[in-house]
């Protein structure tokens, strides 16, 4: 499973524009960032396969020339065959100074206990990577989430800036012929003129911004965005256990079994070894070509007495461990409180949402009041651009709650494990 989900994460790059929320969520598993992780959780999984080979049977040919400075024996003879050799010069005696030699050589560790060990600690860090791969995942979702909020919030209030110099337009062609008929002194067309330059400038801002959070969301995704996407919820975020966690918790209880490794590396270990060995040489005596083959096998139980290196080693496993215990407890606090904060804010969100809708129905009535106020002279300038402000004011609370809300719902679901492709729409 894993190879195909790396085959597919290996696939040619998508160039389109993105056209809906769930397009650029798909395309995150196409980007290297997600083919990072991916080689991470296969780079894991070798991990298990490593120790496991620890305990497999390990075979060698070998193949070599010697030369000693002495006659020296192609294989251990018996005594008694060698003083039968030595009576009878005419045989070759198994000695020379030159010996050619060929054969193999194996081992195969029967009884290992820190292996077992160390293939359940590699097993857990595999599954470990596997929920990092996954929560990075829903992170980078969460962040275009995020962006995609922000870009409504941006849109939304720039929306609200150009019906704001929609209105003061109207309302700049009304005095404009009162200057004219000299029922309004000229300097209120500049003091308007200048309300609409400042939106202007603020609408430009804008732009720039939404500029930049464009570029982000290209930047993960792969994907231009040109417009705003469309962003609803079509299911809730599903709570439950931590799941940012996880990763933690599988590292915490891999680092257990190092240090239980570390322990049992003073067990006794069991190991089978033998070798077989073909030698050719002249013989010393009389320079006739012999050829001896020579082959053994055992059975060895090693019980390690002192070894300050594995003293050492076990130590290092003690911190490793109590660090990872450590960091587990302290990001558990954090993101405990974090979901509760999230969770009441959220519920304190839509109430904001309410009451800012509630605010923009009540501006604009008071807006066309002050519209009608100000034309009839009853009002100055200055009074009837604050109540443009108002309006403008209470839209923009409204779609920057919208978009907190949005934020903080993403953030929810990277805490709970909850893929936003299921959330969102």
């Amino acid at each position: 499973m894993l190879k195909k989900s790396l085959m597919i994460a290996l696939a040619i790059p998508v160039y389109m524009q993105a056209t809906n929320i769930t397009t650029l969520l798909n395309a995150l598993e196409k980007r290297p960032e997600y083919r990072l992780d991916l080689l991470e959780v296969e780079k894991s999984s070798l991990g298990i396969r490593s120790a496991k080979d620890k305990i497999k049977p390990k075979i060698d040919l070998f193949a070599g020339y010697e030369t000693y400075s002495s006659p020296n024996g192609l294989l251990p003879i018996a005594p008694n065959t060698m003083m039968d050799m030595v009576k009878d010069q005419q045989i070759a005696q198994p000695f020379s100074k030159h010996i050619f030699k060929e054969g193999a050589s194996f081992s195969w560790p029967i009884f290992v206990k820190s292996v077992y060990t160390l293939e359940e600690k590699a097993r857990l860090l595999h599954l470990a990577s596997r929920d990092k791969q996954r929560l990075n995942l829903i992170q980078r979702e969460a962040v275009v989430v995020g962006s995609v909020a922000q870009m409504h919030y941006l849109a939304s209030l720039k929306s609200a800036l150009r019906a704001k110099k929609r209105s003061i337009n109207q309302t700049a062609v009304t005095t404009r012929l009162k200057v004219k008929e000299g029922r309004a002194p000229e300097s209120t067309l500049f003091v308007l003129q200048s309300h609409i330059n400042d939106l202007d400038i603020a609408m430009n801002n804008i732009d720039q911004s939404i500029n930049l959070l464009a570029s982000q969301i290209e930047t993960l995704t792969g994907l231009p965005v040109q417009g705003v996407i469309s962003l609803r919820q079509k299911h809730a975020v599903k709570k439950g256990e931590i799941f940012a966690l996880q990763p933690l918790k599988k590292r915490v209880a891999a680092s257990q079994k190092g240090v239980q490794a570390a322990k049992e590396a003073y067990y006794p270990t069991v190991v089978t070894q033998g070798n077989y060995a073909f030698s050719q040489a002249d013989a010393y005596n009389n320079g006739k070509s012999v050829e001896e083959s020579f082959g053994m096998a055992g059975v060895y139980v090693n019980i390690p007495l002192y070894d300050a290196s594995r003293n050492t080693a076990s130590q290092q496993a003690k911190v490793s461990y109590l660090k990872e215990k450590t960091t587990l407890e302290q990001t558990a606090h954090s993101l405990k409180v974090q979901a509760k904060q999230l969770e009441r804010g959220i519920s304190l969100i839509k109430r904001s949402v309410l009451l800012a809708k509630k605010s923009v129905t009540e501006q604009q009535k008071l807006l066309r009041i002050a519209k009608v106020s100000f034309v009839n002279q009853r009002m100055t300038e200055e009074e009837y651009l604050r109540y443009e402000d108002a309006l403008a004011d209470a839209k923009a609370a409204l779609y920057k709650a919208e978009a907190q809300l949005w934020q903080d719902k993403a953030q929810l679901a990277v805490i709970y494990g909850n893929d936003l492709r299921r959330i969102v729409k």
